[in-house]
């Protein structure tokens, strides 16, 4: 056990690393160098390393405390500054996957509806195979079906949902907690890694968030942030285009298991179900409950 615990602190330790640690050095680094050079200098050298060799001759920050005190802090800092964009990352997630039911989301999807339904209108009046092709395939490219989000992400993740009830008049949210219960380990896997995939194209655009704003004071920080949030974005699309597509496939897959795994639930009797509810609350208030047997 103890062996186990080691091991998973260890994994838990270089995720951390990973995720928060050396993505913050790298930000506060971008930082020191933004203090230092500003938009005068900005691709300059000479001023940070005249300023870095002030600080390695400092007798202060040479001494074993002085050092310790530094490497403390650009962990910590590191650490906040990691939290800060995964946090920025979820609030990204959220963006993405947001319902068009106020505005300015209503209008954007509003807009992109008016495009699929010009598509699907010019798919509907094509005089050949090759023109119907065209406006099919850039439908498709706006949204599966009718786009309900005002995100490409957002339909992206909502036609599974979609296609799975109409294929098998299934609501796929009060299945899936299901199905994942019953699926082999490999799908499971495979949709886990999808997940995450697209979590980590949000905190990508959460560090271009940072690093945009470090173009305030320091301008290649809007190069940097926009080929992060160019990176971000495209990655982004791809995982969901394959979790999305996991999803269904999974669904497809083994929703017959599904079926067989509920059958014998089918045949429990709301009377057997308060019985059992009763059985395992063991509530001396339950009126159905049995009375204690006398000493």
């Amino acid at each position: 056990m103890t062996g186990f615990l080691g091991e998973v602190g260890k994994k838990i330790a270089e995720r951390w690393v990973g995720l928060l640690a050396l993505p913050g050095l790298l930000f506060l680094a971008a930082v020191i160098t933004a203090w230092q050079l500003g938009y005068a200098h900005a691709l300059d050298p000479a001023p940070l390393g005249r300023q870095i060799t002030a600080w390695s001759t400092d007798p202060g920050i040479r001494t074993v405390g002085g050092l310790v005190l530094i490497m403390v802090v650009c962990a910590l800092s590191a650490v906040g500054v990691g939290l800060v964009a995964s946090a920025l990352g979820r609030a990204v997630e959220w963006l993405w996957t947001i319902q068009g039911a106020c505005a300015p989301a209503r209008w954007l999807v509003t807009l992109r509806r008016r495009r699929w339904e010009r598509a699907v209108s010019r798919a509907e009046s094509a005089t050949t195979a090759g023109a119907a092709a065209r406006a099919i395939a850039q439908a498709d490219r706006i949204c599966l079906r009718e786009p309900d989000r005002p995100c490409w992400i957002g339909d992206r993740l909502r036609v599974p949902r979609v296609r799975v009830e109409e294929a098998y008049g299934l609501d796929l949210d009060a299945c899936w907690p299901r199905l994942w219960l019953i699926v082999p380990e490999e799908p499971r896997l495979a949709v886990g890694a999808a997940r995450e995939s697209l979590a980590t194209a949000a905190r990508l655009v959460g560090w271009s968030s940072l690093y945009l704003l470090l173009a305030l004071w320091w301008w290649p920080g809007a190069v940097i942030g926009a080929v992060l949030f160019g990176t971000g974005w495209s990655q982004a699309r791809a995982a969901a285009t394959a979790l999305a597509e996991l999803v269904e496939a999974t669904v497809d897959l083994h929703v017959g298991d599904l079926n067989d795994r509920l059958a014998p639930a089918r045949g429990v009797a709301p009377g057997t179900g308060r019985a059992l509810t009763t059985l395992l609350r063991k509530s001396r208030w339950d009126p159905d409950y049995p009375e204690p047997a006398e000493p």
